[in-house]
């Protein structure tokens, strides 16, 4: 529960307890000022006993606990109605002000209508209750009217604000899931979701693939043209990487030019579709250099869980060798159609394939 973050259920737990303690302090004010009885006392009691239970079960039943905004909307029920309990009870008009409490809390957790209708609730029962005792006398009705208004506009403020800060934290966590250059997941981000999908794939008895990918030569583009070409094949191979999996697949950098790509469900015949349609869709990328184009080419591994491993280490390293494997195999490839191409040169054989 992170209890510095106003938008989490942590933030409504806060106010209820401040609620409760507020409630507290004022009945005891009250009964040692006169204003409240014994009985009136031990009312306000059985009612703040009644908020703890009801409290409690917006924390840990999990038909209102898995839902934010159900848990948000319950609990702003309950600070209401215990202030307007309260308020009936003690017959003190002043502890009325307590209903700025839930219409705070309505303002910071709850939607853009859910916010309105706690702010609006909040304000007229504020409004009524605070003259109730008297409700005769318009002036005093005028006076509240007066006072409520600029108090509904710090609400309105206040939900602007929160909002823009929101908007701003998403965009700052978005961010640091992602890798600059690429846009995909970075590694911490991939890491964090891939330990819990792990999880849910052993939970289940299921099974998901692992693929390895890094971009064969890469050096060689540096090393020609400079890093600076080097991250444009780096990007348009992370973009044909993305192009070739499904929405709900993870595509990571990896660092470098390296990527890792999660594929929830796949055995061996969905993932080397997927690896082959990867190195397809790079190969079709075509890059101009120094006035040359240029085609760029992948080493892909994969491993399936849980048959290539029973962790993700040990999923990651079959993928890393089975890599390995790929590009050597590449590698003694091209250097046999070197020789070919030698040969023939020597023998006076003209290639035309």
């Amino acid at each position: 529960m992170n209890w510095n973050d106003w938008n989490s259920s942590a933030a409504g737990i806060r106010l209820a307890l401040l609620l409760a303690g507020a409630l507290l302090l004022f009945s005891a004010f009250g009964a040692v000022a006169g204003d409240i009885g014994l009985s009136q006392l031990q009312g306000v009691t059985a009612a703040l006993a009644s908020y703890g239970l009801g409290v409690a079960a917006v924390i840990w039943l999990p038909f209102v606990s898995n839902d934010r905004h159900r848990q948000a909307a319950a609990l702003s029920v309950l600070m209401i109605v215990l202030v307007a309990a309260t308020v009936l009870l003690t017959r003190a008009a002043y502890i009325a002000g307590l209903l700025w409490l839930p219409a705070l809390h309505g303002v910071l957790r709850l939607s853009r209508r859910g916010a309105a209708i706690a702010a609006a609730s909040c304000g007229l029962l504020w409004l009524v209750l605070n003259n109730y005792m008297n409700p005769g006398e318009l002036k005093a009705w005028a006076l509240s009217l007066l006072l409520l208004l600029p108090a509904l506009l710090v609400l309105w403020v206040m939900r602007g604000l929160n909002g823009e800060v929101t908007d701003s934290r998403n965009r700052i966590t978005a961010l640091s899931y992602r890798d600059e250059l690429t846009g995909l997941l970075n590694m911490r981000a991939f890491t964090r979701m891939l330990h819990a999908e792990h999880r849910q794939a052993a939970a289940a008895a299921g099974q998901y693939a692992l693929l390895r990918i890094d971009i064969d030569h890469l050096q060689v583009f540096n090393d020609r043209y400079g890093h600076e070409q080097g991250n444009r094949v780096i990007a348009a191979v992370a973009d044909a990487i993305k192009r070739s999996t499904r929405s709900d697949d993870l595509v990571a950098r990896y660092g470098g030019d390296e990527f890792v790509v999660y594929l929830p469900g796949a055995g061996d015949e969905v993932a080397e579709v997927v690896t082959n349609r990867i190195a397809q869709n790079v190969y079709n990328i075509t890059l101009s250099f120094d006035r040359s184009m240029q085609r760029v080419g992948v080493n892909t591994g994969m491993a399936i869980y849980p048959d290539s491993g029973s962790s993700i280490q040990e999923m990651l390293s079959f993928a890393d060798r089975a890599m390995y494997r790929d590009k050597e195999f590449r590698r003694n490839v091209q250097q046999r159609k070197a020789d070919i191409s030698q040969l023939k040169a020597q023998a006076g054989v003209e290639d035309w394939g």
